[in-house]
């Protein structure tokens, strides 16, 4: 078993994700709409989820090799239990925004399964009337009525489902993050310094499969935490839901993180970093 990547090693390159997102937000300063602009229409649902998985195209780096590194969950000891079967794929697919009460990217509840292959790029590991699932990509698609309703996210190394011989099936890497750069495997209080407090915690006692110990409530999202061999919870899973009030967050956050970027980049080219606009010779 491969376990996450460790909350260290993340903080390590999220200067540089926060980097890509001003400057994808910089060169497309109506990703929100143009409030107050002349002549300028806002962007379209379709043009604000590509600008947003922009700004996380880089993947997050693969786990590190070793076991004793990065440990493990709490009640999953190496070499013991089930045999487990890790999914020996790179991360892979398109880089997807996680937008707690709209969904991931372009995929917004109400999808089709077909829309879902279509913007995934690959057709469904397993389907069924309720459930687009996939594992190499560690994304769940519940639907009802043929539309979705639910959107299931798992960490890399936590189990999807069951062989025939009882041997654990483990997910593989999802390619996207909570903005501006958020991935499974980090704290509680990583997360909650983007979506605030949960508005409840429900303890799991004992702990569930793979070290599930907590479950946090947020508005258009739950998430899921492991208890790690070294005491602590990192993101395990994240379930979204529809929510119109954490959608009309996520605009205003991407309203700020616009601004945000555009002081910096005035800054900047006060200090000479980035020379100033000039107009074409006439």
């Amino acid at each position: 078993m491969r376990p996450v990547v460790s909350t260290s090693s993340l903080r390590t390159v999220s200067a540089g994700y926060r980097a890509r997102l001003a400057a994808c937000l910089l060169t497309a300063a109506w990703l929100a709409g143009c409030d107050g602009c002349r002549g300028q229409k806002a962007p379209t649902e379709a043009e604000r989820t590509q600008l947003l998985a922009s700004a996380i195209a880089t993947p997050a780096p693969s786990a590190p090799k070793k076991l004793d590194s990065i440990g493990h969950p709490a009640n999953v000891i190496p070499g013991q239990g089930p045999k487990r079967v890790e999914t020996q794929v790179p991360r892979m697919g398109p880089a997807f925004p996680i937008l707690p009460g709209e969904g991931i990217g372009p995929i917004r509840f109400g999808a089709t399964k077909q829309t879902i292959e279509r913007l995934m790029g690959a057709p469904c590991d397993e389907a069924t009337e309720t459930l687009c699932r996939y594992i190499t990509r560690a994304v769940d698609f519940k639907l009802e009525g043929g539309a979705t309703t639910e959107i299931r996210i798992s960490r890399k190394g936590r189990e999807a489902k069951r062989a025939a011989d009882g041997s654990i099936i483990e997910y593989g890497f999802f390619n996207g993050a909570f903005l501006p750069d958020l991935y499974f495997g980090m704290h509680p209080g990583a997360l909650q310094e983007v979506l605030g407090a949960p508005h409840k915690v429900e303890k799991i006692s004992p702990l569930g499969a793979d070290g599930f110990s907590e479950r946090h409530f947020h508005d258009g999202v739950t998430l899921e935490y492991d208890l790690w061999s070294n005491g602590k919870l990192v993101l395990g899973a994240a379930s979204l839901t529809k929510s119109e009030t954490a959608a009309a967050k996520n605009a205003e956050a991407d309203k700020q993180r616009q601004r945000l970027a555009a002081e910096e980049a005035q800054k900047k080219a006060k200090r000479g970093k980035v020379p100033p606009p000039t107009k074409d010779p006439r």
